[in-house]
C-alpha cells in the first residue's frame, strides 16, 4: 500500500480573468522507504504539485491519500494535525530568532513529548543522521549552505514524520553538495523508511531516486529511465 497516492489531480491558479491550469490529472505514488523525485522546468508547477501532494493547498478535483485518508476531504484540524506530526515540508529559512544554536532549535518538535534533556539527545540523534553531529553547538548564520539544507532535513524529520516533502532542495548548490543532499535524504528513505517526495532543479539529482518523474504542462511523464534501479541510474550523469 502506497503511503501517498495522487489520483487525477488537477490544479488550476486564476489571476484576474486568466485562469492558467497548473496540473492536469497529475497521478503519482509514494511507498514507505522511497524517494521519488519530479523534475520539471522553471514555472513547470512542481511546487504547486508538492503543495497539494501535502495536503498544504487543495485541488481542483482529483484524490490525494494518505495512510489511507484523503486529505482533500478532511476537516482544516485534522489536517493541521497530520502536518504537526506526520508530514514534513523542508523549511530552508531555518530558526526565527538568530541566537539559536543548531541542537536547539532541531530539539523544538520533540519538547512537546520529551524533557529537555531527551529532546536533546534525539536533536542529536536526528543531526547525526544527515551527517551534522559536530554543527549542534553553532547557530544558522555560522553554517554553510549545505549544513544549512541538511539540518532542516534533520529539523523535518522530527516529530516521527512518515512523509518528507521537499522543494527543490538542491537548488543554488555545487555538483558535489548536490550529491551530498540527494544522498541524505535516500539514506533516510531506506534506513528510516520513510516517505520522500521532492522536486529537483536538474536532471542528475534526480537520479539518486527510486521513482522519477518529469512535469511538462501540467502533466507528470514517468521516463524509461525510472525503470532502472536507482543505484545504477547514479552512474549515467
Amino acid at each position: 500500500m502506497s503511503l501517498l497516492e495522487l489520483e487525477s489531480v488537477t490544479t488550476s491558479y486564476s489571476r484576474g480573468d486568466l485562469r492558467t491550469e497548473v496540473l492536469r490529472g497529475a497521478s503519482l505514488a509514494v511507498e514507505p522507504g522511497k524517494l521519488v523525485s519530479v523534475y520539471g522546468e522553471r514555472n513547470s508547477g512542481k511546487t504547486a504539485l508538492l503543495k497539494v501532494a501535502g495536503g498544504f493547498e487543495r485541488p481542483d478535483s482529483g484524490r490525494v491519500m494518505f495512510a489511507g485518508t484523503d486529505l482533500v476531504g478532511i476537516a482544516r484540524a485534522e489536517l493541521a494535525a497530520i502536518h504537526r506530526t506526520e508530514i514534513g515540508w523542508i523549511d530552508r529559512t531555518g530558526p526565527r530568532s538568530a541566537e539559536l544554536d543548531v541542537g536547539t532549535y532541531v530539539a523544538l518538535p520533540f519538547y512537546d513529548r520529551f524533557g529537555p534533556r531527551a529532546a536533546r539527545r534525539k536533536a542529536l540523534d536526528a543531526l547525526a543522521a544527515v551527517g551534522l553531529e559536530g554543527c549542534a553547538n553553532h547557530v544558522w548564520h555560522e553554517l554553510p549552505d549545505l549544513a544549512r539544507i541538511l539540518c532542516a532535513i534533520a529539523y523535518a524529520t522530527a516529530r516521527g514524520r512518515q512523509l518528507l516533502i521537499a522543494d527543490d532542495p538542491t537548488a543554488g548548490l555545487g555538483i558535489l553538495d548536490r550529491e551530498r543532499v540527494c544522498e541524505a535524504l535516500r539514506g533516510l528513505a531506506e534506513n528510516d523508511g520513510l516517505g520522500i517526495l521532492m522536486a529537483v532543479p536538474d536532471m542528475p539529482s534526480m537520479l539518486h531516486a527510486h521513482d522519477v518523474h518529469l512535469l511538462a504542462r501540467g502533466r507528470l511523464i514517468a521516463p524509461p529511465i525510472a525503470n532502472q534501479p536507482a543505484s545504477r541510474r547514479a552512474y549515467h550523469s
